[in-house]
């Protein structure tokens, strides 16, 4: 019985992890060159949340350091987060992840 009950702990565990798709966004231009509307930049899509609890999304450069790029709390099971432009985010390559933060 306890190999049962240690094993669904286990799969409820393991199949519940949070997920990120990052977003590029280009800015669009008219037939004539010119651009409009809001400049390039990403966004993410938040997948597989639980609904209640606070994340934070995090970049890093070299996956030692990790740092908060913006706290979000949640109602539902998938969101996006907010907008950045390019001039916003860090101006090297960085990697980032989803972490419950509580």
């Amino acid at each position: 019985m306890k190999k049962i009950i240690l094993l669904l702990f286990l799969f409820s565990v393991s199949l519940n992890a949070a997920s990120l798709k990052i977003v590029h966004v280009q800015q669009k231009t008219l037939p004539n060159g010119n651009a409009y509307g809001l400049e390039s930049g990403i966004y993410f899509e938040l997948t597989d949340l639980h609904p209640f609890v606070m994340y934070k999304l995090q970049y890093s450069e070299d996956l030692k350091k990790w740092k908060d790029l913006v706290h979000l709390g949640t109602y539902k099971m998938a969101m996006t987060s907010p907008y950045w432009t390019w001039k916003e985010l860090p101006p090297h390559q960085c990697f980032f992840r989803i972490v419950e933060a509580w």
